[in-house]
């Protein structure tokens, strides 16, 4: 914000052009907090570059998932949802799977392992990162 960096220098040339420094210990003080001032407002020209920069960069993001969805639009869907997407096929392999629930003894959550997962000695918790010991009965 260009603005707080001309007022801060607008105020430093006022005291300097009161003298303001040389004449008290308030006058030092006024002196510290401008320039204390004119560094509060480089900062601030600093975040806001960076924020205009990250800006451009989102606006840039924006228009290449807008190149990429109309790219992916033009194949047609067989599926039930009327999504344009190739889901059916997915879901013929979800179907497959069979899931446990389990709860974690660390955070109390519930979480689910398919079989795969389950065949595994080193079951960690997706919500706490935690290992889970799990005894399966034959």
């Amino acid at each position: 914000m260009a603005y707080l960096s001309e007022k801060a220098a607008y105020l430093k040339g006022l005291a300097d052009g009161m003298k303001l420094a040389e004449k008290s210990d308030e006058g030092m003080m006024i002196a510290k907090l401008i320039a204390m001032l004119e560094d509060v407002a480089a900062s601030v020209d600093e975040v806001e570059a960076v924020l205009d920069e990250y800006d451009e960069r989102l606006d840039d993001l924006e228009e290449f998932a807008m190149d990429v969805s109309e790219a992916c639009s033009g194949h047609d869907c067989d599926c039930d949802c009327d999504c344009d997407c190739d889901c059916d096929d997915d879901d013929e392999d979800f179907d497959d799977l069979e899931f446990y629930e389990v709860e974690c003894p660390h955070c109390k959550e519930k979480v689910y392992f398919d079989e795969d997962m389950m065949d595994n000695d080193d079951l960690v918790c997706p919500n706490c990162s935690k290992l889970i010991e799990i005894e399966i009965d034959a």
